[in-house]
């Protein structure tokens, strides 16, 4: 297949294109036109699979190939593709590894110009926007004095529709642009994360469309701030009506047993979510909840009095099913799981990995058993790395583990252990908190030169 690597003024379009599709404009010269500065500087990486992209000598490939024998995931999780290779992969659908290995089939093709392809394709899929020259140089001129880099207008106008850039005047998208400036949106993120998402957004009307939303969401707790970040995270959500789909859903989570600064939470954090019928959402959590630990929706509003946040993650459902599941594998009952979740309903908001890694950190280091966890399921809901782990070999290390035995002798109180904060926690030992974050970077320190010692001796 052959690339039109250089369409500029006074080139000529390749074989096949229609006249319409023939960039003309002298307005849009400084997007047609490539600069030199975007060319990769490939030959200084070491990364074979960077070479092989650049090398066409037979000898010299054979040398790479065998460098990347037994070593082909490391060098490929650090490759770095060309901007010509992102280009192919975002402008024709494609994974990265397909790309990737098409550059290193073929040395050169990393070399085309990404700018002059990223016309082509503009100009290939929206060749309506060549036949308005007027409309599409105001729009250029317009966007570029917002502050919009050149591959950000490129990216806008293949999401536009003509409706959006013959039916909008200036006056009214430039009224929305500083309304979102006014949430705190740098221009990076208004053009990249917002406009380019959802063009159609500079068609809204401020007051009657976007304000309302806005509005609506700072009254669930939301500072302009926290509003800003959810636009940047989720667009859409500026598309939503406040009455007909915003609304509903805040009732739904409210029934739920969540307070107005809970929902407030989940939306600040997970906006997409804004995106499914609740029911769908969270729906589906209560049937895991049921099925799994026989917890009820009542049981779910006493849950929520304490912790929301296993209703925080990208799908809700899928990660309260994957905890309880993982807590049924490793020997704890219904009713165990139940009494554990109504007790620390965060714990179902940890990753299986990382349950995975608690349990087994109390199971083989600390020589305890799912009765230590169901005495303290805190166990399950602190980062092992940076809490459980560090603080218990600590006290190992200083001798003081007798000051968390049990009345009993043979138990040991992992709830003090794991309650406090590290400032709190270490003068309650009598000792420096810079003494505890000293042993814990020694100890971070020893554990990445054992695991890059393990991975030497494995190539």
């Amino acid at each position: 297949m052959a690339f039109p690597v250089k369409i500029a003024f006074g080139c000529t379009a390749p074989a096949g294109a229609s006249p319409i599709q023939r960039p003309r404009m002298r307005c849009s010269k400084c997007i047609l036109q490539a600069t030199a500065d975007q060319q990769p500087a490939q030959s200084s990486s070491k990364n074979p699979l960077e070479q092989l992209r650049i090398t066409t000598d037979p000898r010299r490939r054979s040398e790479l190939l065998l460098e990347l024998y037994r070593r082909w995931p490391e060098f490929e999780e650090r490759y770095v593709p060309s901007p010509a290779e992102d280009c192919f992969a975002k402008e024709l659908g494609l994974s990265q590894s397909t790309v990737m290995l098409a550059a290193v089939l073929n040395p050169g093709l990393s070399s085309l110009d990404a700018t002059s392809q990223d016309v082509w394709f503009l100009a290939a899929k929206k060749h309506q926007l060549l036949a308005e020259p007027a409309t599409l140089s105001r729009w250029l001129d317009f966007l570029l004095v917002y502050g919009m880099q050149l591959s950000d207008v490129q990216n806008f106008l293949l999401r536009s529709t003509p409706d959006l850039l013959y039916g909008t005047t200036l006056y009214q998208a430039g009224a929305v642009i500083s309304f979102l400036k006014s949430l705190g949106l740098k221009n990076y993120l208004l053009a990249s994360r917002v406009l380019c998402v959802w063009p159609e957004l500079l068609g809204r009307d401020v007051e009657g469309q976007l304000r309302p939303v806005v509005t609506f969401l700072m009254s669930l707790g939301l500072e302009v701030a926290a509003v800003g970040r959810v636009v940047v995270m989720w667009p859409e959500v500026l598309l939503r009506s406040v009455e007909g789909q915003l609304a509903p859903w805040v009732t739904y989570l409210r029934e739920l047993g969540c307070s107005t600064t809970q929902v407030g939470d989940v939306i600040g954090l997970c906006p997409h979510l804004l995106g499914f019928k609740p029911e769908e959402v969270f729906g589906d959590v209560l049937r895991a909840l049921g099925d799994l630990a026989g917890i009820c929706r009542e049981d779910v509003r006493q849950m929520l009095s304490s912790s929301v946040a296993f209703l925080i993650a990208p799908s809700p459902s899928d990660g309260v099913r994957a905890a309880l599941e993982c807590l049924l594998r490793h020997g704890f009952d219904k009713e165990q799981v139940r009494e554990m979740v109504l007790a620390r309903p965060e714990l179902l908001a940890a990753k299986p990995h990382d349950l995975e890694r608690s349990l087994k950190f109390v199971y083989h280091t600390v020589g305890g058993n799912n009765s230590t966890v169901l005495s303290c399921p805190l166990l399950l809901t602190k980062p092992l790395g940076q809490m459980l782990g560090p603080r218990y070999s600590f006290i190992q290390k200083q001798g003081l583990a007798h000051k968390y035995a049990g009345a009993d002798g043979s138990t040991f109180e992992f709830y003090k252990l794991l309650v406090a904060e590290d400032a709190q926690w270490c003068a309650s030992l009598g000792l420096s908190v810079n003494e505890y974050q000293g042993f814990k970077l020694v100890r971070q320190a020893v554990r990445e030169l054992e695991s890059e010692g393990c991975a030497r001796n494995h190539t």
